[in-house]
This record gives C-alpha cells, sequence and structure tokens, in this order.
C-alpha cells in the first residue's frame, strides 16, 4: 500500500539502503546502479524475488536516504493507492482511474515530459513499460 509522502509497503521514505535490503528480507540485491548521468550522487538498488528477475527498484539520493520507490509493472509487487490497484494494469484502464481520482477532488492529474500521468501532491507517477504493457508505479 501506498501511503503518500511516507512509504511503499514496509519502505520509508528516508530508509538507508540497509534499512530497505532488511524491509525486504525475502528480496535478492541484483544489482546496484547509476540512477541519473548528471547526479552521479543518486543511485538505486534493482532488487529481485527471484534470479536475475527485478521486481523493486529503490532509488536514494546523496546521503543516501531513500527517496524513491518503483515496482517492476510484471515481477513487483501489487501496490495500491486509496484501494486503487497501481500494479500491472493495463495504462488505459488505469489512467481513466487516475483521472477519476482527479475529479473526485482528492489528487489532482498532471503529464510529464514523456506524457505519464502523475499525481500532484503525493509524487507519483505511473510509468508504463511497452514490454510488459503494464502501468508500474513511481514515488
Amino acid at each position: 500500500m501506498l501511503t503518500p509522502l511516507e512509504s511503499v509497503g514496509p519502505l520509508r521514505f528516508g530508509m538507508s539502503a540497509d534499512e530497505v535490503r532488511a524491509a525486504l528480507p525475502e528480496a535478492v540485491e541484483l544489482s546496484r546502479f547509476s540512477a541519473e548521468p548528471c547526479y552521479p550522487e543518486i543511485y538505486g538498488l534493482r532488487l529481485g524475488f527471484h534470479p536475475a528477475v527485478p521486481a523493486v527498484y529503490a532509488y536514494f539520493e546523496g546521503t543516501g536516504r531513500l527517496f524513491c520507490v518503483a515496482a517492476d509493472a510484471a515481477h513487483g509487487p501489487r501496490v495500491t493507492l486509496d484501494g486503487l490497484e497501481l500494479t500491472g494494469r493495463m495504462p488505459a484502464l488505469l489512467q481513466k482511474r487516475v483521472l477519476d481520482l482527479h475529479s473526485s477532488g482528492t489528487h489532482h492529474v498532471s503529464y510529464g515530459p514523456r506524457g505519464n500521468p502523475g499525481i500532484n501532491g503525493i509524487g507519483m507517477v505511473l510509468r508504463s513499460w511497452t514490454d510488459h504493457l503494464r502501468a508500474r508505479p513511481t514515488h
């Protein structure tokens, strides 16, 4: 469950990489990578529940604190917001539901430069992957 600006499941924003690994004891660290070429201090961890199959991406800022979590659409854990299933859904259907959240006045939606819808105020972007044709939330 996504708790805006606080956590995604057991992963709380502000955790260290060691704390993230401890919070997901069944996950294996598959790799550590530079998340942004222009900002080398930002790095990510690829975590998986099966060998060589990434399921969760955790991103850390320069002080080593978690600031972003992305769940893989095909292999990642289910992520929900206000009862809405965010992970592994067809992008067109999920986009409609996200827009319904916007029209309810609960959340405000905007679109990023790549056309991905995001929910303002909670820092979530829904990205779709063409190889999976499923959406993945990035918070």
